[in-house]
């Protein structure tokens, strides 16, 4: 487990400001004020982006290669350990912390029950019972790692919520035709509601009971969609990008969910509350990207979505998807959107963000580098194109940048939350190995 000092010391040496400010417990708040945040945040979309769980404790367990080892809890403990040191009263995760190819089973084990791609009522049958077995043992497990440590998590779904994406034009990715544009069959579409619904019983609606009350009640996304408060100064709204309709899935938030995004934005602006909303995928690109399908809202500024967070005036857009960090905003006064996270076998970076007396938000970007991994793969997965690195060994966190802003103003970018620039970036992880493969 990291500790609050051991945070601190692998900020480095660049500054007591820096240092004392990487905790709410700081005495000196950014600007020379002095005084604690009203609310601090952690993020970390894309964690795991795998599958990881025990699947020792499934009655079907064949003792055969396992999800998870004690290398990898040893990594995950130091990096939710790191997280945990920052004592956020909440910590985001915008999709993607599973793989979640469920409907796939190569070694033909049946730990979730027998699957085919098939779309006759029978294979879709099994397909949504082992979408329901494996949803529960991992779901399970992951909201353990964070509870045991003290950590309120707040998830958005993802496209690995879903079974994830495969290639195509954006709105094409979930193919309702039964076959991938490959011309391989491909049941994943007619999978999606048994999947968002798996999701809602662990996270919105655990064991029968509705954890949040603002939600778009009578809409599609009723259990996938939600909105918290923080500190009487502080809105989190989570949105479903995954809008299912007959010709497949359409990326972005549209109808009844839209207009209940635009009251919510509304309702907590007339509160004086900073806004922050977080979706799985990046509304404005180019980003930084890594090991990524760079799923994105297709039409970008000209959706209707960003129109929304535009005009009713969201302070932070957080999403993840692209499995590195960068910051975009389209001209003072618009929306900051901060795509981050990463893929856990490949990296692992979260934000913490704190929010000062009358809107003052700063943002910290750690980096922790996987120092040393192994080229063998013996975490299992369903899909054995998807197996996971068998030892991983994690570095200590580093500061790697900051953002401060007040009411969608921003007065410092430092680092890699500084202004991206495609063509000159020492900053990308893609292009920049650190880990050692052995």
């Amino acid at each position: 487990m990291v500790s609050r000092r051991r945070v601190l010391q692998g900020i480095g040496a660049a500054g007591v400001a820096v240092a004392t400010e990487a905790v709410p417990r700081a005495a000196v708040a950014v600007g020379g004020s002095t005084g604690e945040p009203l609310f601090t945040f952690a993020s970390l979309p894309d964690f795991f982006n795998g599958d990881v769980a025990d699947l020792s404790k499934l009655p079907t367990w064949d003792g055969g290669m396992n999800s998870v080892n004690e290398s990898w809890r040893s990594a995950i403990d130091q990096c939710l350990g790191a997280v945990a040191a920052h004592q956020p009263q909440a910590v985001f995760v915008a999709g993607d912390v599973v793989e979640g190819h469920w409907n796939i089973d190569s070694d033909d084990r049946e730990l979730f029950g027998p699957v085919s791609q098939g779309t006759d009522p029978e294979s879709l049958a099994q397909c949504r019972a082992a979408v329901q077995t494996a949803g529960n043992v991992h779901y399970s497990y992951y909201q353990d790692l964070f509870s045991s440590r003290g950590l309120r998590m707040l998830p958005t779904v993802g496209d690995h919520e879903l079974l994830d994406d495969r290639p195509g034009p954006l709105n094409e990715r979930w193919s309702p035709t039964g076959y991938n544009h490959n011309g391989t069959p491909d049941n994943r579409y007619h999978l999606v509601g048994q999947c968002k619904e798996v999701w809602a019983e662990h996270f919105t609606r655990p064991g029968g009971v509705t954890r949040f009350a603002r939600r778009p009640v009578g809409t599609p996304a009723e259990w996938t969609a939600y909105s918290t408060s923080f500190a009487g100064a502080v809105t989190l709204i989570t949105v479903d990008m995954f809008h299912l309709q007959p010709d497949g899935v359409r990326l972005g938030v549209f109808g009844g969910q839209l207009a209940w995004l635009r009251d919510e934005i509304r309702l907590a602006k007339r509160r004086g509350h900073v806004v922050i909303v977080q979706g799985h995928i990046p509304t404005m690109v180019p980003t930084r990207f890594l090991h990524s399908g760079r799923l994105q809202v297709p039409e970008q500024r000209s959706s209707s979505f960003y129109r929304t967070l535009d005009r009713e005036g969201v302070d932070l857009y957080l999403c993840g998807e692209v499995h590195d960090v960068t910051v975009l905003q389209h001209g003072a006064g618009s929306p900051v959107q901060i795509s981050h996270g990463c893929i856990f076998r490949y990296g692992f970076n979260y934000l913490v963000g704190r929010v000062y007396p009358g809107g003052r938000v700063v943002v910290d970007l750690y980096e922790i580098p996987l120092l040393r991994a192994s080229l063998a793969t013996g975490i299992w997965s369903c899909d054995a194109t998807r197996r996971q690195r068998t030892y991983l060994e994690y570095g200590e966190p580093a500061h790697h940048g900051r953002l401060v802003q007040r009411n969608r103003v921003v007065s410092k970018r430092t680092q890699k939350l500084g202004v991206y620039d495609p063509a000159n970036d020492p900053w990308s992880l893609a292009g920049h190995p650190q880990t050692v493969l052995f």
